[in-house]
Protein backbone atom coordinates (compact mmCIF):
# COMPACT_ATOMS: atom_id res chain seq x y z
CA UNK A 1 0.00 0.00 0.00
CA UNK A 2 1.47 3.44 -1.47
CA UNK A 3 0.25 6.10 1.23
CA UNK A 4 -1.00 9.52 -0.92
CA UNK A 5 -0.77 12.10 2.06
CA UNK A 6 -3.38 13.16 4.47
CA UNK A 7 -6.63 14.05 2.85
CA UNK A 8 -8.80 16.38 5.72
CA UNK A 9 -12.48 17.29 4.81
CA UNK A 10 -14.31 19.61 6.58
CA UNK A 11 -16.83 17.69 6.87
CA UNK A 12 -15.60 14.02 7.12
CA UNK A 13 -18.61 11.74 7.63
CA UNK A 14 -19.90 12.83 4.61
CA UNK A 15 -17.21 10.49 2.91
CA UNK A 16 -19.06 8.03 4.86
CA UNK A 17 -22.17 6.46 2.42
CA UNK A 18 -20.17 6.93 -0.38
CA UNK A 19 -17.19 4.98 0.86
CA UNK A 20 -19.49 2.08 1.75
CA UNK A 21 -21.18 1.96 -1.56
CA UNK A 22 -17.43 1.88 -3.33
CA UNK A 23 -16.08 -0.56 -0.96
CA UNK A 24 -19.70 -2.85 -2.19
CA UNK A 25 -19.08 -2.37 -5.22
CA UNK A 26 -15.56 -2.89 -5.52
CA UNK A 27 -16.43 -6.45 -4.03
CA UNK A 28 -19.37 -6.95 -6.80
CA UNK A 29 -16.87 -6.06 -9.27
CA UNK A 30 -14.23 -8.60 -8.01
CA UNK A 31 -16.72 -11.40 -7.97
CA UNK A 32 -18.84 -10.27 -10.90
CA UNK A 33 -21.59 -10.39 -9.00
CA UNK A 34 -21.24 -13.61 -7.65
CA UNK A 35 -21.25 -12.15 -3.58
CA UNK A 36 -22.45 -14.12 -0.80
CA UNK A 37 -23.41 -12.10 2.78
CA UNK A 38 -23.15 -13.97 5.92
CA UNK A 39 -24.73 -11.25 8.34
CA UNK A 40 -24.68 -11.87 12.08
CA UNK A 41 -27.66 -9.01 13.67
CA UNK A 42 -29.26 -8.39 10.19
CA UNK A 43 -31.98 -6.34 12.22
CA UNK A 44 -35.28 -5.81 10.01
CA UNK A 45 -33.06 -5.88 7.00
CA UNK A 46 -33.75 -2.20 6.08
CA UNK A 47 -30.70 -0.40 8.33
CA UNK A 48 -26.80 -0.85 8.94
CA UNK A 49 -24.45 -2.25 5.98
CA UNK A 50 -27.04 -0.95 2.72
CA UNK A 51 -27.40 -4.70 1.51
CA UNK A 52 -31.29 -4.72 0.52
CA UNK A 53 -30.26 -3.31 -2.98
CA UNK A 54 -28.07 -5.62 -3.47
CA UNK A 55 -29.83 -8.18 -2.61
CA UNK A 56 -32.50 -7.38 -5.19
CA UNK A 57 -30.88 -5.15 -7.82
CA UNK A 58 -27.24 -7.19 -8.23
CA UNK A 59 -28.08 -11.11 -7.69
CA UNK A 60 -26.33 -11.05 -4.31
CA UNK A 61 -27.71 -14.11 -1.90
CA UNK A 62 -26.57 -14.38 2.03
CA UNK A 63 -27.58 -15.91 4.85
CA UNK A 64 -29.14 -13.49 7.35
CA UNK A 65 -28.92 -14.12 11.16
CA UNK A 66 -31.33 -11.89 13.80
CA UNK A 67 -32.11 -13.10 17.26
CA UNK A 68 -35.17 -10.33 18.39
CA UNK A 69 -38.40 -12.19 17.14
CA UNK A 70 -39.60 -8.99 16.58
CA UNK A 71 -36.99 -8.07 14.16
CA UNK A 72 -36.95 -11.18 12.47
CA UNK A 73 -40.44 -11.10 11.28
CA UNK A 74 -39.67 -7.92 9.43
CA UNK A 75 -36.82 -9.31 7.75
CA UNK A 76 -38.47 -12.93 6.82
CA UNK A 77 -41.39 -10.29 5.75
CA UNK A 78 -38.88 -8.61 3.48
CA UNK A 79 -36.98 -11.47 1.72
CA UNK A 80 -39.81 -13.55 1.95
CA UNK A 81 -40.55 -14.00 -2.26
CA UNK A 82 -36.33 -14.43 -2.81
CA UNK A 83 -34.80 -17.36 -3.34
CA UNK A 84 -31.34 -16.33 -2.89
CA UNK A 85 -31.34 -14.59 0.57
CA UNK A 86 -32.01 -17.33 3.20
CA UNK A 87 -33.17 -15.69 7.27
CA UNK A 88 -32.63 -17.36 10.77
CA UNK A 89 -34.12 -16.62 14.01
CA UNK A 90 -31.48 -16.95 16.37
CA UNK A 91 -28.58 -15.56 17.95
CA UNK A 92 -24.85 -16.43 17.56
CA UNK A 93 -22.38 -16.81 20.63
CA UNK A 94 -18.83 -18.90 21.99
CA UNK A 95 -21.74 -20.87 23.85
CA UNK A 96 -25.08 -22.60 22.61
CA UNK A 97 -27.29 -22.38 24.95
CA UNK A 98 -30.86 -19.72 25.62
CA UNK A 99 -29.99 -16.41 26.37
CA UNK A 100 -31.76 -13.20 27.26
CA UNK A 101 -31.70 -10.43 25.01
CA UNK A 102 -32.48 -7.17 25.82
CA UNK A 103 -34.32 -4.20 24.53
CA UNK A 104 -36.72 -1.37 25.22
CA UNK A 105 -40.48 -1.32 25.28
CA UNK A 106 -41.95 0.25 22.02
CA UNK A 107 -43.06 3.74 24.14
CA UNK A 108 -39.46 3.78 25.39
CA UNK A 109 -37.88 3.32 21.94
CA UNK A 110 -40.39 5.73 20.65
CA UNK A 111 -38.78 8.46 23.30
CA UNK A 112 -34.89 7.38 22.46
CA UNK A 113 -35.30 9.80 19.05
CA UNK A 114 -31.35 9.11 18.77
CA UNK A 115 -31.31 5.10 19.24
CA UNK A 116 -31.66 2.85 15.89
CA UNK A 117 -35.09 1.37 16.25
CA UNK A 118 -34.96 -2.09 17.41
CA UNK A 119 -31.68 -1.89 19.14
CA UNK A 120 -31.10 -5.00 21.36
CA UNK A 121 -27.97 -6.56 23.14
CA UNK A 122 -27.23 -9.36 25.50
CA UNK A 123 -26.28 -6.88 28.06
CA UNK A 124 -29.02 -4.87 30.03
CA UNK A 125 -26.76 -1.84 30.72
CA UNK A 126 -26.60 -1.38 27.22
CA UNK A 127 -30.71 -1.10 26.95
CA UNK A 128 -30.92 0.60 30.26
CA UNK A 129 -30.00 4.05 29.59
CA UNK A 130 -30.29 6.87 32.18
CA UNK A 131 -34.09 8.03 32.12
CA UNK A 132 -35.40 4.37 31.23
CA UNK A 133 -37.75 2.71 33.66
CA UNK A 134 -37.26 -1.20 34.84
CA UNK A 135 -40.34 -1.83 33.58
CA UNK A 136 -39.40 -0.53 30.09
CA UNK A 137 -36.79 -2.72 29.37
CA UNK A 138 -38.13 -5.92 28.21
CA UNK A 139 -36.37 -9.87 28.80
CA UNK A 140 -36.65 -12.33 25.52
CA UNK A 141 -35.38 -15.91 26.02
CA UNK A 142 -33.20 -16.87 22.66
CA UNK A 143 -31.82 -19.31 21.41
CA UNK A 144 -28.53 -18.95 20.54
CA UNK A 145 -25.95 -21.37 18.98
CA UNK A 146 -21.74 -20.90 17.57
CA UNK A 147 -21.81 -19.96 14.03
CA UNK A 148 -19.59 -23.06 13.37
CA UNK A 149 -22.46 -25.32 13.99
CA UNK A 150 -24.84 -23.00 11.99
CA UNK A 151 -22.48 -23.36 9.11
CA UNK A 152 -21.92 -27.26 9.63
CA UNK A 153 -25.49 -27.61 9.12
CA UNK A 154 -26.41 -25.03 6.52
CA UNK A 155 -23.35 -26.63 4.76
CA UNK A 156 -21.77 -22.80 3.98
CA UNK A 157 -17.59 -22.83 3.60
CA UNK A 158 -17.22 -19.04 2.12
CA UNK A 159 -18.51 -16.06 2.41
CA UNK A 160 -17.70 -12.74 0.17
CA UNK A 161 -19.11 -10.09 2.56
CA UNK A 162 -19.23 -11.07 6.60
CA UNK A 163 -21.34 -8.31 9.16
CA UNK A 164 -21.64 -8.22 12.47
CA UNK A 165 -23.78 -6.03 14.68
CA UNK A 166 -24.45 -8.24 17.54
CA UNK A 167 -25.25 -5.46 20.10
CA UNK A 168 -21.30 -5.35 22.08
CA UNK A 169 -21.62 -9.51 21.53
CA UNK A 170 -19.06 -8.62 18.23
CA UNK A 171 -16.20 -10.61 19.91
CA UNK A 172 -17.76 -13.73 20.94
CA UNK A 173 -19.52 -13.97 17.95
CA UNK A 174 -15.47 -13.85 16.40
CA UNK A 175 -14.56 -16.54 18.87
CA UNK A 176 -17.86 -18.64 17.44
CA UNK A 177 -16.03 -20.12 14.09
CA UNK A 178 -12.92 -19.50 12.28
CA UNK A 179 -13.59 -16.45 9.94
CA UNK A 180 -10.86 -16.67 8.33
CA UNK A 181 -11.84 -20.25 6.78
CA UNK A 182 -14.32 -18.31 4.92
CA UNK A 183 -11.72 -16.36 3.17
CA UNK A 184 -13.88 -13.08 2.93
CA UNK A 185 -12.96 -10.17 0.90
CA UNK A 186 -14.85 -7.61 3.23
CA UNK A 187 -15.75 -7.86 6.87
CA UNK A 188 -18.35 -5.20 8.83
CA UNK A 189 -18.03 -5.22 12.26
CA UNK A 190 -20.47 -2.62 14.53
CA UNK A 191 -17.15 -1.68 16.92
CA UNK A 192 -16.97 1.78 18.76
CA UNK A 193 -13.74 3.11 18.44
CA UNK A 194 -11.53 2.56 21.82
CA UNK A 195 -14.20 0.25 23.59
CA UNK A 196 -13.13 -2.65 25.43
CA UNK A 197 -14.30 -5.16 22.85
CA UNK A 198 -12.65 -3.16 19.91
CA UNK A 199 -8.92 -3.95 20.18
CA UNK A 200 -10.13 -7.72 20.08
CA UNK A 201 -11.81 -7.30 17.13
CA UNK A 202 -9.23 -6.16 15.09
CA UNK A 203 -6.73 -8.56 16.16
CA UNK A 204 -9.32 -10.65 15.22
CA UNK A 205 -9.44 -9.04 11.66
CA UNK A 206 -5.70 -8.95 11.47
CA UNK A 207 -5.24 -12.72 12.70
CA UNK A 208 -7.37 -13.24 9.36
CA UNK A 209 -4.75 -11.00 7.61
CA UNK A 210 -7.32 -8.48 6.76
CA UNK A 211 -6.49 -4.32 6.65
CA UNK A 212 -8.50 -2.91 9.54
CA UNK A 213 -10.04 0.54 8.41
CA UNK A 214 -12.88 2.45 10.42
CA UNK A 215 -16.00 4.00 8.42
CA UNK A 216 -18.43 5.69 10.32
CA UNK A 217 -19.48 3.00 13.03
CA UNK A 218 -18.02 0.22 11.33
CA UNK A 219 -14.60 -1.28 11.83
CA UNK A 220 -13.90 -2.47 8.33
CA UNK A 221 -11.68 -5.76 7.23
CA UNK A 222 -10.31 -5.64 3.79
CA UNK A 223 -8.16 -8.08 2.24
CA UNK A 224 -5.19 -6.93 0.60
CA UNK A 225 -5.25 -6.91 -3.02
CA UNK A 226 -8.85 -8.78 -3.51
CA UNK A 227 -11.32 -5.42 -4.19
CA UNK A 228 -11.17 -4.09 -7.65
CA UNK A 229 -11.50 -0.02 -7.03
CA UNK A 230 -13.69 1.71 -8.56
CA UNK A 231 -11.41 4.70 -9.58
CA UNK A 232 -13.84 5.90 -11.88
CA UNK A 233 -16.18 6.58 -8.96
CA UNK A 234 -13.55 7.53 -6.53
CA UNK A 235 -12.37 10.46 -8.91
CA UNK A 236 -15.86 11.38 -9.89
CA UNK A 237 -17.00 11.36 -6.50
CA UNK A 238 -14.08 14.02 -5.66
CA UNK A 239 -15.09 16.10 -8.72
CA UNK A 240 -12.00 15.22 -11.29
CA UNK A 241 -13.99 14.65 -14.02
CA UNK A 242 -13.12 16.76 -17.34
CA UNK A 243 -15.20 20.29 -16.65
CA UNK A 244 -16.19 20.01 -13.48
CA UNK A 245 -15.21 22.54 -10.90
CA UNK A 246 -11.97 21.43 -8.88
CA UNK A 247 -12.23 22.34 -5.07
CA UNK A 248 -8.56 23.40 -3.07
CA UNK A 249 -10.06 21.37 0.35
Amino acid sequence: MRDLGPYVPKRAYKLNAPIMGMLLNGVHDRHEGRVFVLQVGAGNGEAGVPFLQRFRDDGWSGLLIEPLPQNFAQLDALHAESERVAVLNLGISDVSGNLILHTLTPEAEARQRRTPRGRASLSRDRIAKPGIADDEVIATEVPFLRMETVLQELGVDSAQVLAINAGGHEEQVLHSFGSARLDPSLVFIDSVAEAAADAPCIAALENAGLLPFRVEKWLVGIAPNRLSVPLDELLMFFRKGVGERQEDE
